[in-house]
């Protein structure tokens, strides 16, 4: 049975995206830095894509509805007013990037074990800088019965943002975590409007939860 998302799993500006090359909204192209060699002779002239945060593909992982999928995002995204629990939520599942439930219970014990906050614990392994997300909220959910999906697997990549340096440590692998980029979801402009809709078929909207990471049980 093929993957729903397998024509954005071929999508090769999706799979950039998860390995953070950095789309400008603002030019309509992929932003570039000058390159950075000190040797002028090796250096390209046209620059060269600039890259932040992201994963270290290491396989392609098929998920199904006994994944439960988790994610930190903001709660300013959530829909306001008098909306059914469902659709309140909707916006924070159109997004690419979550993590197996495994993931998220080894995120809390090792944010247990630091004596650090959750959030702050995610923020150091998942490399999620303040000014990408306040992360103030969990979402929790499960696949459509009958739906696989691909996605992209691996651990983070450092990521920067608002002069704030979250680092990936490689030279310690033990530590690493494993995240999720599912091709399909989230607002790149490869995707058109797809991504809700996307959203809206793969996940089963009743199943969706929504909890405060900063609540006494899941911290020291």
């Amino acid at each position: 049975m093929a993957a729903a998302n397998e024509r954005w799993w071929a999508n090769s500006f999706l799979r950039m995206e998860a390995e953070g090359y950095q789309y400008d909204r603002g030019r309509g192209d992929w932003a570039k830095i000058e390159d950075p060699n000190p040797d002028p002779l090796k250096r390209n002239p046209r620059g060269l894509f600039a890259r932040n945060g992201g994963l270290m593909v290491k396989r392609r992982l098929v998920l199904a509805q006994d994944n439960v999928m988790y994610r930190f995002a903001a709660l300013a995204y959530a829909r306001r007013g008098v909306w059914t629990k469902a659709e309140r939520l909707a916006p924070l599942l159109n997004s690419p990037w979550w993590m197996e439930e495994d993931r998220m219970f080894l995120l809390l014990s090792r944010a247990r074990q630091a004596g650090v906050g959750l959030v702050e614990m995610a923020r150091r392994q998942l490399a999620l800088p303040q000014e990408w997300t306040d992360a103030d909220v969990i979402v929790r959910v499960r696949i459509r019965p009958g739906i696989l999906l691909a996605a992209h697997a691996g651990p983070g990549l450092t990521a920067e943002g608002g002069g704030e340096r979250r680092v990936i440590a490689p030279e310690a692998p033990h530590l690493l975590i494993d995240q999720l980029y599912v091709p399909g979801l989230g607002r790149h402009p490869a995707l058109g409007s797809a991504g809700a809709g996307n959203a809206a078929a793969w996940f089963d909207a009743g199943t969706a939860v929504a909890f405060d990471p900063n609540i006494r049980g899941l911290n020291p």
